[in-house]
């Protein structure tokens, strides 16, 4: 239990005119006054608490944030296509093609390139672009086994009919090269290694 002393009322003016309830009231006063700053520390001690417990929530959505940004920085516009090298440019332009879709790069599999199975998968999920199909023929290998007949050419710039598919297994679609693909891995020694880009052209609006 504290006290008051001389110093307590120091700073205080004093009316002449004052009571003896008046001088009364003020010591009441200048007791709470005195009382009210020795809590203050342990208030300012609860306050201090209470931002040391927010600052590990404070901490987590800073580190939400900072997450959300990153993956945002991950986006980046997408690349201009490969060029179609000079020497196939050429042929086609002799064969009166046009309308060149770059439709897929990819790095050749096993099953790419293996005899047995004699075909060249154009996964739906690494097309470029699927523009290279018209309408009709779109809707027509939509129906099962359906093909439709292309003109490949091949790196070495030999020219073979291939028929072309669409497969769907399980929620994964893909375009298939057949027929004669078996000769094309052959003649142009392909691997399961080879990077290989595919371009689609028209020539008297055939594919």
């Amino acid at each position: 239990m504290d006290f008051l002393s001389l110093d307590d009322f120091k700073n205080i003016e004093v009316d002449p005119q004052w009571t003896a309830f008046d001088y009364l009231l003020k010591t009441v006063e200048v007791d709470q006054e005195k009382a009210a700053k020795k809590r203050s520390p342990l208030g300012n001690a609860g306050e201090s608490m209470g931002k040391k417990r927010e600052r590990p929530r404070q901490r987590r959505e800073e580190h939400g944030r900072q997450k959300r940004r990153a993956r945002a920085m991950v986006l980046v516009p997408p690349c201009a296509p490969p060029l179609l090298p000079q020497s196939f440019s050429q042929l086609i332009e002799e064969m009166g093609g046009g309308n060149l879709v770059f439709v897929i790069e990819k790095k050749l599999f096993y099953s790419d390139v293996n005899r047995q199975a004699s075909r060249l998968s154009i996964p739906f999920s690494q097309v470029q672009s699927h523009a290279f199909l018209t309408e009709s023929e779109a809707q027509h290998l939509e129906g099962k086994n359906n093909t439709i007949t292309a003109l490949l050419l091949e790196p070495s710039m030999v020219k073979t009919e291939v028929n072309l598919n669409k497969w769907v297994m399980g929620k994964s679609s893909m375009y298939v090269i057949k027929t004669a693909w078996n000769s094309v891995v052959k003649n142009n020694g392909l691997k399961d290694t080879t990077v290989v880009r595919l371009w689609s052209f028209r020539a008297n609006s055939t594919l």
